[in-house]
């Protein structure tokens, strides 16, 4: 049986991050010398070097990358120990780090954290928000316990609750040809231009499926950040944009000089989930806000 000291792989993480022992041995609180006995002892007891100290820089070997991996997951799951006999009597009681992507958070959190408060009054919510890669790896290492999320089929390593499809709605100005329409096609918005978020928004790629890359042209020189910046974008015929029905259920879209569109095409929507990490602990948790989500009927359309 192998003698495994949790705290020299919680060392070992914060050396990782930190990137030189003078950092981590300060941010542990401890001297060099024995920062570096106790990365030499985890070596010893893993089998093999973890880290090339010959250059200036540390450099993880793949050993030391494969052992990082499995580290924050085991430091993830300690630190989710002392809740369980809490969590296990009663769901969503306890504290609970939500991760939510910037199309969704603004949207989506007033009647979400109403409804929680109103549903689980002891329930500590701590709300996050970031793009989905962040949100990803911050679930992974434990400092998020679930992400909501858009970009499903970018979570295989993940237990993805799936809470419903959201559908994408077109966005005019009043006077362009479209705004009377009740529905329109990517035939219909041929050679417009198509205004997009910045890259690293999971938003952007689905618009682009959506519409099909044989019928818009994107405007190159202007992106947002925003979902209301690209409706002031809209306003001012810069272009054209689709966003999610979550977003003008929200009312993303009434302060502006806009009209939306039902927009048909077979890829018009995305799909809402929640991402964990596999076996977690607070699965229950996690079930419990999927189920709320659902039953609440936050989000446009139910799981298909």
């Amino acid at each position: 049986m192998i003698n495994l000291n949790i705290r020299h792989l919680y060392y070992f993480i914060i050396l990782v991050e930190s990137g030189s022992f003078s950092k981590a041995a300060a941010h542990i609180g401890i001297g060099q010398s024995t920062l570096s006995g106790a990365i030499q002892g985890l070596e010893a007891t893993i089998g093999g070097p973890l880290l090339d100290r010959t250059g200036r820089e540390l450099v993880l070997l793949p050993l030391g990358e494969a052992v990082l991996r499995r580290a924050r997951d085991i430091m993830a799951q300690i630190g989710e120990l002392p809740d369980l006999a809490a969590r296990s009597a009663r769901p969503l009681s306890s504290r609970l780090r939500l991760g939510l992507i910037p199309s969704i958070a603004p949207f989506l959190l007033p009647r979400m954290l109403k409804s929680l408060k109103r549903a689980f009054p002891e329930l500590d919510l701590y709300v996050r928000e970031g793009m989905t890669h962040t949100l990803l790896s911050e679930v992974r290492t434990g400092r998020l316990d679930v992400a909501l999320i858009a970009d499903i089929n970018g979570a295989e390593d993940f237990d993805i609750a799936e809470i419903g499809r959201d559908p994408l709605l077109l966005v005019v100005p009043t006077d362009h040809p479209l705004a009377g329409r009740n529905a329109a096609g990517p035939e219909d918005i041929e050679g417009e231009q198509l205004l997009l978020l910045d890259k690293g928004h999971c938003l952007r790629q689905h618009v682009l499926t959506a519409v099909g890359a044989d019928h818009v042209t994107e405007a190159a020189a202007v992106s947002a950040f925003t979902i209301p910046t690209l409706m002031h974008m809209v306003e001012a015929h810069i272009g054209i944009t689709l966003i999610p029905e979550v977003a003008v259920r929200a009312g993303a879209a009434s302060q502006s000089d806009v009209r939306t569109v039902r927009f048909d095409s077979p890829h018009a929507w995305r799909t809402l989930g929640l991402a964990s990490r596999p076996r977690a602990a607070r699965s229950a948790d996690f079930d419990a806000l999927a189920e709320h989500l659902r039953a609440e009927g936050l989000i446009g359309i139910g799981p298909q």
